[in-house]
């Protein structure tokens, strides 16, 4: 007699994506997602671990594209999702700054913001001549899954990896070309005809990508200094 099938009744909750400032209804994570998330995060692939958070999303945003959000909006939905899911606190090991003494400290997830700056745009115009502009926008999962993520790869190879997951036109007077479209080759080729000054617009904005943030102040338990540390980036919270 095969056994029953059960149909809980999970707590719908609500959510804001920052970039776009949408409401979106989620669910916890079920034993089959938290099961899937485990098993990729003790196989420390970061390509499996990137598919299996995105995979779960999916199901527990339903009605969303979460591969083509910005990755810090990822983040954000991330830390919510698990929030209701397995906890909404995270604890890290931190090590005090005057004794070396290792403190653990609890993080509030609920806490955790992304900052975006005042003014904000989703798509940037970036004109580096008199007839050819660059449309940029910050990079999804789906662009970063891309990249080169190899254990050799130069910290030179992944800026310019970055940078071409940024750019998502090209515009001159006549044509409007989008880089998903082009091969891999001829957008190596434009990025390294550029100057340093033209470079040096772009790569500005690739370092600029908001993520999620947070100042967590503690006293250490042997010597009771008081500690701050600076959270930045999903990897920093669990």
């Amino acid at each position: 007699m095969a056994l029953p099938q059960l149909k809980n009744d999970v707590p719908k909750y609500e959510m804001t994506i920052p970039s776009t400032g949408q409401i979106v209804k989620y669910r916890p994570f079920l034993v089959k997602e938290q099961k899937v998330l485990l098993v990729a995060f003790e196989s420390k692939d970061n390509k499996q671990i990137l598919n299996s958070m995105l995979e779960c999303l999916s199901t527990c945003v339903p009605d969303t594209k979460i591969a083509d959000l910005a990755t810090f909006d990822v983040d954000y939905m991330f830390t919510q999702v698990r929030s209701k899911s397995v906890g909404e606190t995270s604890t890290l090991m931190h090590a005090c700054e005057e004794c070396n003494e290792e403190n653990e400290v609890k993080i509030k997830l609920d806490s955790i913001k992304v900052k975006i700056e005042e003014g904000w745009k989703d798509i940037v115009e970036v004109k580096i001549s008199e007839d050819i502009t660059i449309e940029l926008k910050y990079p999804s999962y789906r662009d970063i899954s891309l990249m080169s993520n190899n254990d050799d790869t130069s910290d030179t190879e992944m800026l310019m990896d970055t940078i071409s997951a940024c750019m998502k036109a090209v515009k001159t007077e006549n044509e409007y070309l989008l880089i998903k479209d082009e091969p891999k080759e001829e957008v190596e080729k434009f990025i390294n005809s550029l100057t340093n000054q033209q470079l040096e617009k772009i790569t500005e904005f690739a370092t600029s990508i908001p993520k999620l943030s947070h100042t967590q102040t503690y006293e250490c338990k042997k010597c009771k200094t008081e500690n701050k540390i600076e959270l930045s980036g999903l990897q920093d919270f669990f």
